[in-house]
């Protein structure tokens, strides 16, 4: 054989001795493969975070999951003469099993509702006034409205107006009380044509020479003559 023909040769050998090498490892592996899947002792591939050393779910987390098996509010500190709402607790429980909060996780939530509620409760009155305030204002401006339209008063006529308004606060200074003021006033009444044309009426009355005024003083007639004319005079006669 020449020596080119021994060279390929022994090329071939060696290509031959190392893919025979190789062979014979590659079992070896493949059993190490198998031992580390079939092991039962060996956990190290396994991921374990969820579970406790028994392989039981693990829910302490600081308290903040493991449903009970019913929620019980009574811990919560709740303010004198406060009681919790069945109700809403039993809306709660479902929601709170199905995100798995423990106990203490609910009493914290329901405090923190607590809170809230005390903080609107505080706030309310001032809201509450405010309300009613632009309730009020909203009822004088539509009495406002009301009364310069009216064609009695004047019909939009700021002369006939004046004029018949001058007449009504005589009546309403004569008649009125500081009590029915206050409440007129509180109301938005003084705007509201009804209540003029009642004033104007008795300010009408005023000019009677039957009434006597002194001050804001109204004498000799009585309420119920001022209101319905003298037909209680008659009757007495």
């Amino acid at each position: 054989m020449s020596e080119e023909n021994q060279t390929n040769q022994s090329g071939l050998d060696g290509q031959n001795q190392m893919n025979l090498s190789r062979s014979a490892d590659a079992p070896a592996a493949a059993d190490n493969v198998g031992q580390d899947n079939l092991n039962p002792d060996d956990n190290s591939n396994t991921d374990n975070s969820g579970l406790d050393n028994n392989g039981q779910e693990n829910t302490d987390d600081n308290g903040v999951y493991g449903a009970p098996d019913s929620y019980d509010f009574k811990d919560v500190k709740l303010p004198e003469g406060y009681t919790i709402d069945e109700a809403l607790a039993a809306k709660f429980a479902p929601i709170g099993k199905k995100l798995n909060l423990s106990q203490q996780s609910a009493n914290e939530l329901a405090s923190l509702l607590v809170e809230v509620q005390q903080g609107q409760l505080q706030t309310a009155p001032d809201k509450i006034a405010e309300i009613k305030r632009q309730e009020q204002e909203a009822t004088r401006l539509n009495y406002e409205k009301m009364l310069n339209t009216d064609a009695e008063i004047g019909g939009g006529d700021k002369a006939k107006m004046n004029a018949y308004l001058d007449v009504a606060d005589v009546g309403y200074n004569s008649f009125a009380s500081k009590e029915l003021k206050t409440v007129i006033s509180q109301l938005g009444l003084d705007y509201h044509p009804a209540v003029i044309k009642h004033f104007y009426r008795l300010g009408k009355l005023c000019g009677n020479d039957k009434i006597t005024k002194t001050g804001s003083q109204v004498q000799e007639l009585s309420a119920a003559q001022i209101l319905y004319g003298n037909s209680t005079k008659s009757e007495d006669n």
